[in-house]
Protein backbone atom coordinates (compact mmCIF):
# COMPACT_ATOMS: atom_id res chain seq x y z
CA UNK A 1 0.00 0.00 0.00
CA UNK A 2 1.10 3.39 -0.81
CA UNK A 3 0.51 6.44 1.18
CA UNK A 4 1.10 10.31 -0.58
CA UNK A 5 0.83 13.20 2.13
CA UNK A 6 -0.08 16.41 -0.07
CA UNK A 7 1.77 19.11 2.00
CA UNK A 8 0.22 21.27 -0.45
CA UNK A 9 1.67 24.08 -2.84
CA UNK A 10 3.54 27.02 -0.64
CA UNK A 11 2.33 29.45 -3.76
CA UNK A 12 -1.22 28.56 -3.42
CA UNK A 13 -1.28 29.02 -7.29
CA UNK A 14 -1.26 25.85 -10.07
CA UNK A 15 1.97 25.20 -12.20
CA UNK A 16 0.28 26.95 -15.09
CA UNK A 17 -1.17 29.69 -13.72
CA UNK A 18 0.00 33.26 -14.52
CA UNK A 19 1.37 35.77 -12.32
CA UNK A 20 4.17 37.68 -11.15
CA UNK A 21 4.57 35.86 -7.91
CA UNK A 22 7.92 33.90 -7.25
CA UNK A 23 9.38 31.20 -9.19
CA UNK A 24 10.01 27.51 -7.83
CA UNK A 25 11.70 25.39 -9.60
CA UNK A 26 9.80 22.22 -11.01
CA UNK A 27 11.50 20.04 -8.63
CA UNK A 28 10.82 22.49 -6.07
CA UNK A 29 7.06 22.41 -6.66
CA UNK A 30 7.05 19.21 -7.22
CA UNK A 31 8.52 17.94 -4.34
CA UNK A 32 6.45 20.64 -2.09
CA UNK A 33 2.96 19.37 -3.63
CA UNK A 34 3.82 15.51 -3.75
CA UNK A 35 6.30 14.27 -0.42
CA UNK A 36 5.66 10.93 -1.03
CA UNK A 37 5.83 8.36 1.82
CA UNK A 38 5.86 4.88 0.90
CA UNK A 39 4.32 3.07 4.41
CA UNK A 40 4.44 -0.20 3.90
CA UNK A 41 8.05 0.08 2.00
CA UNK A 42 9.50 1.51 5.27
CA UNK A 43 7.65 -1.05 7.49
CA UNK A 44 9.03 -4.16 5.40
CA UNK A 45 11.60 -2.91 3.34
CA UNK A 46 14.23 -1.34 5.82
CA UNK A 47 17.10 -1.88 3.02
CA UNK A 48 15.23 0.36 0.36
CA UNK A 49 16.64 3.25 -1.06
CA UNK A 50 16.25 6.03 0.90
CA UNK A 51 14.22 9.88 -0.78
CA UNK A 52 17.09 12.76 -1.41
CA UNK A 53 16.86 14.65 1.54
CA UNK A 54 15.88 18.23 1.81
CA UNK A 55 18.89 21.05 1.61
CA UNK A 56 17.37 22.54 4.62
CA UNK A 57 17.45 20.18 7.53
CA UNK A 58 17.05 20.95 11.74
CA UNK A 59 19.84 20.09 13.53
CA UNK A 60 18.66 21.00 16.88
CA UNK A 61 16.14 23.47 19.31
CA UNK A 62 17.25 25.38 21.33
CA UNK A 63 14.21 25.30 24.40
CA UNK A 64 13.39 28.83 26.49
CA UNK A 65 15.21 30.78 28.38
CA UNK A 66 17.55 30.22 25.88
CA UNK A 67 16.15 33.83 23.90
CA UNK A 68 16.48 35.46 20.71
CA UNK A 69 18.64 36.95 19.01
CA UNK A 70 22.10 35.54 18.09
CA UNK A 71 25.11 36.19 16.73
CA UNK A 72 27.57 33.75 15.18
CA UNK A 73 31.15 33.70 15.51
CA UNK A 74 34.07 30.94 15.04
CA UNK A 75 31.67 28.19 14.53
CA UNK A 76 29.27 29.10 17.07
CA UNK A 77 25.95 30.30 17.69
CA UNK A 78 26.01 32.62 20.62
CA UNK A 79 22.88 33.21 22.74
CA UNK A 80 21.88 34.18 25.76
CA UNK A 81 20.17 32.22 28.54
CA UNK A 82 17.57 34.22 30.72
CA UNK A 83 16.56 32.89 33.85
CA UNK A 84 15.17 34.67 36.65
CA UNK A 85 18.45 34.41 39.12
CA UNK A 86 20.74 34.40 36.92
CA UNK A 87 21.97 35.23 33.23
CA UNK A 88 25.06 32.63 30.81
CA UNK A 89 26.18 33.19 27.79
CA UNK A 90 25.48 29.98 25.86
CA UNK A 91 28.23 28.53 22.64
CA UNK A 92 25.84 25.99 20.55
CA UNK A 93 28.31 24.31 17.70
CA UNK A 94 26.66 25.98 14.05
CA UNK A 95 27.46 22.50 12.46
CA UNK A 96 25.49 20.34 14.49
CA UNK A 97 23.29 22.34 17.34
CA UNK A 98 25.46 20.88 20.45
CA UNK A 99 25.95 22.83 23.31
CA UNK A 100 29.97 23.49 23.63
CA UNK A 101 30.08 25.76 27.09
CA UNK A 102 28.21 28.08 29.50
CA UNK A 103 29.50 31.66 30.96
CA UNK A 104 27.78 33.29 33.56
CA UNK A 105 27.19 36.75 32.74
CA UNK A 106 27.18 39.99 34.93
CA UNK A 107 24.19 42.26 35.57
CA UNK A 108 20.82 41.46 33.69
CA UNK A 109 22.35 40.36 30.05
CA UNK A 110 19.49 40.21 27.62
CA UNK A 111 20.89 39.54 24.51
CA UNK A 112 24.07 39.17 22.21
CA UNK A 113 24.42 42.27 20.01
CA UNK A 114 28.38 41.40 18.36
CA UNK A 115 31.17 39.00 18.42
CA UNK A 116 33.93 38.42 16.41
CA UNK A 117 37.05 35.86 16.80
CA UNK A 118 40.16 37.47 16.80
CA UNK A 119 43.46 34.89 16.56
CA UNK A 120 42.69 32.79 19.47
CA UNK A 121 40.41 35.34 21.37
CA UNK A 122 36.33 35.64 20.96
CA UNK A 123 34.79 38.84 21.46
CA UNK A 124 31.34 39.01 22.15
CA UNK A 125 29.59 41.96 23.28
CA UNK A 126 26.24 41.44 25.15
CA UNK A 127 23.35 44.19 26.18
CA UNK A 128 23.14 44.38 29.88
CA UNK A 129 19.75 46.78 31.07
CA UNK A 130 20.39 46.63 34.99
CA UNK A 131 22.85 50.00 34.59
CA UNK A 132 21.86 52.10 31.98
CA UNK A 133 24.60 54.73 31.81
CA UNK A 134 26.73 51.32 31.13
CA UNK A 135 24.77 49.14 28.95
CA UNK A 136 27.40 47.08 27.51
CA UNK A 137 29.69 44.49 28.19
CA UNK A 138 32.25 42.92 25.93
CA UNK A 139 33.76 39.35 27.24
CA UNK A 140 36.94 38.16 25.75
CA UNK A 141 36.92 34.58 25.80
CA UNK A 142 38.62 31.19 24.99
CA UNK A 143 36.87 30.29 21.99
CA UNK A 144 36.98 26.34 22.83
CA UNK A 145 36.74 26.21 26.00
CA UNK A 146 34.06 29.96 27.09
CA UNK A 147 37.16 30.35 30.01
CA UNK A 148 37.15 34.80 30.26
CA UNK A 149 40.23 36.65 29.54
CA UNK A 150 39.25 39.64 30.19
CA UNK A 151 36.24 42.18 30.41
CA UNK A 152 35.14 45.81 29.90
CA UNK A 153 32.07 47.61 30.32
CA UNK A 154 32.00 48.68 26.90
CA UNK A 155 30.50 48.42 23.03
CA UNK A 156 33.21 46.88 20.58
CA UNK A 157 33.80 48.95 17.26
CA UNK A 158 36.16 46.68 15.10
CA UNK A 159 39.05 45.49 15.63
CA UNK A 160 42.82 45.70 13.07
CA UNK A 161 45.96 44.42 13.89
CA UNK A 162 45.29 43.19 17.37
CA UNK A 163 44.06 46.12 18.12
CA UNK A 164 39.95 46.54 19.44
CA UNK A 165 38.08 49.79 19.75
CA UNK A 166 35.70 49.81 22.20
CA UNK A 167 33.63 52.92 23.37
CA UNK A 168 32.00 53.24 26.73
CA UNK A 169 28.79 55.27 28.33
CA UNK A 170 29.10 55.79 31.91
CA UNK A 171 27.01 58.69 34.10
CA UNK A 172 30.88 60.86 34.58
CA UNK A 173 31.81 61.03 30.85
CA UNK A 174 31.63 58.87 27.40
CA UNK A 175 34.61 57.67 26.30
CA UNK A 176 36.74 55.58 23.67
CA UNK A 177 39.69 53.65 23.14
CA UNK A 178 42.01 50.63 22.04
CA UNK A 179 42.44 47.50 24.05
CA UNK A 180 45.17 44.65 23.14
CA UNK A 181 43.11 42.00 22.15
CA UNK A 182 45.80 39.17 23.43
CA UNK A 183 45.76 40.74 27.13
CA UNK A 184 43.33 43.05 27.62
CA UNK A 185 46.04 45.81 28.30
CA UNK A 186 44.49 49.66 27.55
CA UNK A 187 46.75 51.06 25.02
CA UNK A 188 45.06 54.36 24.66
CA UNK A 189 41.84 56.10 25.47
CA UNK A 190 40.05 59.40 24.78
CA UNK A 191 36.62 61.23 26.56
CA UNK A 192 33.92 62.32 24.76
CA UNK A 193 32.83 65.42 25.93
CA UNK A 194 30.56 66.95 23.48
CA UNK A 195 27.69 65.50 21.37
CA UNK A 196 29.03 62.87 18.97
CA UNK A 197 28.88 60.33 16.34
CA UNK A 198 31.50 57.83 16.12
CA UNK A 199 31.77 55.42 13.22
CA UNK A 200 34.17 52.92 12.25
CA UNK A 201 36.20 53.43 8.38
CA UNK A 202 37.18 50.67 6.50
CA UNK A 203 39.73 50.02 4.18
CA UNK A 204 39.78 47.01 1.51
CA UNK A 205 37.35 45.25 4.55
CA UNK A 206 39.70 46.08 7.31
CA UNK A 207 39.09 48.19 10.13
CA UNK A 208 41.82 51.61 9.22
CA UNK A 209 40.40 54.05 11.45
CA UNK A 210 37.39 56.12 13.44
CA UNK A 211 35.42 58.63 11.55
CA UNK A 212 34.17 61.62 15.15
CA UNK A 213 31.64 63.65 14.39
CA UNK A 214 30.80 66.09 16.47
CA UNK A 215 28.13 68.80 16.63
CA UNK A 216 28.43 70.67 19.74
CA UNK A 217 29.26 73.75 18.47
CA UNK A 218 28.83 73.47 14.59
CA UNK A 219 28.36 70.02 12.51
CA UNK A 220 32.52 69.58 12.31
CA UNK A 221 34.30 65.84 11.53
CA UNK A 222 37.31 63.90 11.98
CA UNK A 223 39.57 60.75 12.14
CA UNK A 224 40.94 59.19 14.85
CA UNK A 225 43.63 56.64 13.62
CA UNK A 226 44.03 53.24 14.84
CA UNK A 227 46.94 54.64 17.56
CA UNK A 228 44.36 56.93 19.29
CA UNK A 229 46.24 59.75 16.82
CA UNK A 230 43.36 62.90 15.93
CA UNK A 231 43.39 64.16 12.75
CA UNK A 232 42.19 67.77 11.71
CA UNK A 233 38.92 69.28 12.20
CA UNK A 234 36.67 69.82 8.86
CA UNK A 235 33.48 71.46 9.02
CA UNK A 236 30.25 70.18 7.87
CA UNK A 237 27.19 72.43 6.27
CA UNK A 238 25.13 73.32 8.99
CA UNK A 239 22.46 72.17 10.01
CA UNK A 240 23.09 68.61 8.94
CA UNK A 241 20.38 66.18 9.48
CA UNK A 242 21.99 63.11 8.69
CA UNK A 243 25.79 61.93 8.95
CA UNK A 244 27.06 58.39 7.95
CA UNK A 245 30.14 56.59 6.69
CA UNK A 246 29.08 54.93 3.30
CA UNK A 247 32.42 53.04 2.08
CA UNK A 248 34.89 55.78 1.53
CA UNK A 249 32.78 58.65 1.82
CA UNK A 250 31.45 60.58 4.66
CA UNK A 251 27.58 61.66 3.60
CA UNK A 252 25.64 64.13 5.50
CA UNK A 253 22.12 65.47 4.27
CA UNK A 254 21.62 69.14 5.41
CA UNK A 255 19.59 72.18 4.36
CA UNK A 256 20.18 75.27 2.20
CA UNK A 257 18.09 77.74 1.00
CA UNK A 258 15.02 75.51 1.64
CA UNK A 259 16.63 72.72 -0.38
CA UNK A 260 17.83 69.13 1.18
CA UNK A 261 21.27 68.49 0.10
CA UNK A 262 23.88 65.74 0.47
CA UNK A 263 27.40 66.06 0.42
CA UNK A 264 30.12 63.92 0.77
CA UNK A 265 33.71 64.09 1.92
CA UNK A 266 36.37 61.53 0.44
CA UNK A 267 37.77 58.83 3.37
CA UNK A 268 40.65 59.41 4.06
CA UNK A 269 41.48 63.10 2.84
CA UNK A 270 38.18 64.43 3.94
CA UNK A 271 38.08 66.66 1.14
CA UNK A 272 34.60 67.81 -0.47
CA UNK A 273 33.56 64.83 -2.67
CA UNK A 274 30.24 66.03 -4.32
CA UNK A 275 27.76 68.28 -3.20
CA UNK A 276 24.06 67.26 -4.52
CA UNK A 277 20.23 68.48 -4.41
CA UNK A 278 18.14 65.53 -5.13
CA UNK A 279 14.26 66.48 -5.41
CA UNK A 280 13.33 65.00 -1.75
CA UNK A 281 9.77 65.55 -0.84
CA UNK A 282 9.97 65.34 2.80
CA UNK A 283 12.40 67.24 5.27
CA UNK A 284 13.84 64.09 6.74
CA UNK A 285 16.66 62.14 4.92
CA UNK A 286 18.31 58.90 5.45
CA UNK A 287 21.75 57.62 4.34
CA UNK A 288 22.78 54.63 4.39
CA UNK A 289 25.22 52.20 2.10
CA UNK A 290 23.27 50.12 -1.20
CA UNK A 291 26.81 49.00 -2.50
CA UNK A 292 28.13 49.92 -4.64
CA UNK A 293 26.05 52.99 -4.21
CA UNK A 294 24.76 55.67 -1.61
CA UNK A 295 21.28 55.41 -0.83
CA UNK A 296 18.91 58.56 0.16
CA UNK A 297 16.03 58.07 1.37
CA UNK A 298 12.96 60.26 2.15
CA UNK A 299 8.96 59.25 3.38
CA UNK A 300 8.63 56.22 1.31
CA UNK A 301 11.15 57.30 -1.68
CA UNK A 302 14.84 56.47 -2.41
CA UNK A 303 17.48 57.69 -4.57
CA UNK A 304 20.27 55.65 -5.41
CA UNK A 305 23.53 58.27 -6.21
CA UNK A 306 26.91 57.35 -7.43
CA UNK A 307 29.60 57.84 -5.23
CA UNK A 308 31.90 59.28 -7.39
CA UNK A 309 29.97 62.25 -8.75
CA UNK A 310 26.94 62.19 -6.45
CA UNK A 311 24.20 61.96 -9.66
CA UNK A 312 21.06 59.99 -9.09
CA UNK A 313 21.47 57.05 -10.56
CA UNK A 314 17.92 55.79 -10.04
CA UNK A 315 15.04 56.52 -7.99
CA UNK A 316 11.55 55.47 -7.24
CA UNK A 317 8.55 55.07 -4.68
CA UNK A 318 9.47 52.00 -3.07
CA UNK A 319 7.91 51.53 0.21
CA UNK A 320 11.08 50.80 2.09
CA UNK A 321 14.38 48.39 0.99
CA UNK A 322 17.17 46.63 2.72
CA UNK A 323 20.79 46.81 0.77
CA UNK A 324 21.54 42.83 0.45
CA UNK A 325 25.12 42.76 -0.43
CA UNK A 326 27.07 44.17 -3.59
CA UNK A 327 24.71 45.01 -5.86
CA UNK A 328 21.47 43.42 -4.63
CA UNK A 329 18.59 45.62 -2.90
CA UNK A 330 15.23 44.31 -1.40
CA UNK A 331 12.58 46.87 -2.12
CA UNK A 332 8.77 47.16 -1.23
CA UNK A 333 6.22 48.30 -3.91
CA UNK A 334 3.88 50.49 -4.79
CA UNK A 335 0.74 48.16 -5.19
CA UNK A 336 0.94 45.65 -2.45
CA UNK A 337 2.40 46.12 0.89
CA UNK A 338 3.29 42.58 1.15
CA UNK A 339 4.84 42.08 -2.06
CA UNK A 340 9.13 42.21 -2.32
CA UNK A 341 11.47 43.00 -5.04
CA UNK A 342 14.77 41.79 -5.46
CA UNK A 343 16.68 44.81 -7.76
CA UNK A 344 19.58 45.51 -9.12
CA UNK A 345 21.31 48.21 -7.07
CA UNK A 346 22.85 50.14 -9.99
CA UNK A 347 19.99 50.26 -12.12
CA UNK A 348 17.25 49.35 -10.41
CA UNK A 349 15.93 46.90 -12.40
CA UNK A 350 13.46 44.59 -11.29
CA UNK A 351 14.81 40.84 -10.86
CA UNK A 352 12.74 38.91 -9.06
CA UNK A 353 9.12 39.53 -7.00
CA UNK A 354 9.12 37.83 -3.75
CA UNK A 355 5.43 38.11 -3.11
CA UNK A 356 4.29 36.83 0.56
CA UNK A 357 8.33 35.49 1.17
CA UNK A 358 10.20 37.14 4.05
CA UNK A 359 14.19 37.48 3.92
CA UNK A 360 15.53 35.70 6.81
CA UNK A 361 19.31 36.41 6.04
CA UNK A 362 21.85 36.52 3.25
CA UNK A 363 25.54 35.60 3.34
CA UNK A 364 26.19 37.73 0.05
CA UNK A 365 25.83 34.37 -2.16
CA UNK A 366 22.32 33.43 -1.37
CA UNK A 367 18.65 35.18 0.42
CA UNK A 368 16.74 32.69 2.46
CA UNK A 369 13.45 33.27 2.22
CA UNK A 370 10.96 32.64 4.97
CA UNK A 371 6.95 31.94 3.86
CA UNK A 372 4.64 30.79 7.26
CA UNK A 373 1.58 28.47 6.12
CA UNK A 374 -0.60 27.49 8.86
CA UNK A 375 1.31 24.88 10.81
CA UNK A 376 4.84 25.21 8.85
CA UNK A 377 6.95 27.11 7.22
CA UNK A 378 8.25 26.69 3.81
CA UNK A 379 12.22 27.98 3.15
CA UNK A 380 13.01 29.05 -0.24
CA UNK A 381 16.83 30.68 -1.64
CA UNK A 382 17.66 32.80 -4.15
CA UNK A 383 20.82 32.77 -5.55
CA UNK A 384 21.64 36.51 -5.15
CA UNK A 385 24.29 36.08 -8.91
CA UNK A 386 21.54 34.74 -11.29
CA UNK A 387 17.90 35.58 -9.49
CA UNK A 388 15.88 33.82 -11.46
CA UNK A 389 13.80 31.71 -8.75
CA UNK A 390 12.86 31.19 -5.45
CA UNK A 391 14.20 27.53 -4.87
CA UNK A 392 12.34 25.52 -1.93
CA UNK A 393 14.91 24.08 0.03
CA UNK A 394 12.89 22.47 3.39
CA UNK A 395 9.26 22.94 5.61
CA UNK A 396 9.55 23.48 8.86
CA UNK A 397 7.51 24.25 11.99
CA UNK A 398 5.93 27.53 12.78
CA UNK A 399 8.06 30.52 12.86
CA UNK A 400 7.82 33.60 13.62
CA UNK A 401 9.47 36.16 11.24
CA UNK A 402 12.54 36.02 12.72
CA UNK A 403 15.56 34.50 11.60
CA UNK A 404 19.34 34.55 11.66
CA UNK A 405 21.54 33.31 8.81
CA UNK A 406 25.36 32.57 9.67
CA UNK A 407 27.30 30.74 6.62
CA UNK A 408 25.23 27.09 5.60
CA UNK A 409 23.56 27.76 9.99
CA UNK A 410 20.27 28.82 10.05
CA UNK A 411 18.55 30.18 13.39
CA UNK A 412 14.70 30.75 13.62
CA UNK A 413 12.47 31.71 16.65
CA UNK A 414 9.54 29.57 16.88
CA UNK A 415 6.46 28.97 18.60
CA UNK A 416 8.70 26.42 21.17
CA UNK A 417 12.25 28.05 20.94
CA UNK A 418 14.89 28.38 18.69
CA UNK A 419 15.05 25.98 15.60
CA UNK A 420 18.72 25.47 14.57
CA UNK A 421 18.82 24.51 10.97
CA UNK A 422 21.47 23.93 8.53
CA UNK A 423 21.20 25.11 4.60
CA UNK A 424 23.65 22.54 2.03
CA UNK A 425 25.41 24.27 -0.28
Amino acid sequence: MTVLIDLGDPRGVDDDEPGDGPRLSRTGRRAAALLAVVLAGLLSCAGSAPATPWPLRRIAQLAPPLSAPVVFAGGLVLVVHRAEAARELVAVGDADGAVRWRVPLAGRSTEVHEARQVGATLLVTVLDTAAADEPWTTYALDPATGRRLWQERAYQLGVASGTVVLTGMSAAADWYGGWDVATGRRLWRHTLDASYRLSPYLADGELAGLVLVEDADGDRVRLVGLDGQLGDVHPLPAPTTAVQVVGSLVVAAYERDGRRRVTALRLPTLATAWDVAPAFGSRHVYLTACAPLVCASAADEVWLLDPVGGTVRWQGRVGGFTPLGPDRVLTGTDERPQAGVLRDTTTGAELLRMDEWTPAGTDGRRLVLTRTDGQRTWFGVVELARPDRIRLIGIGGITLDRCWLGGSSLVCQSLVGLDVYRVAD
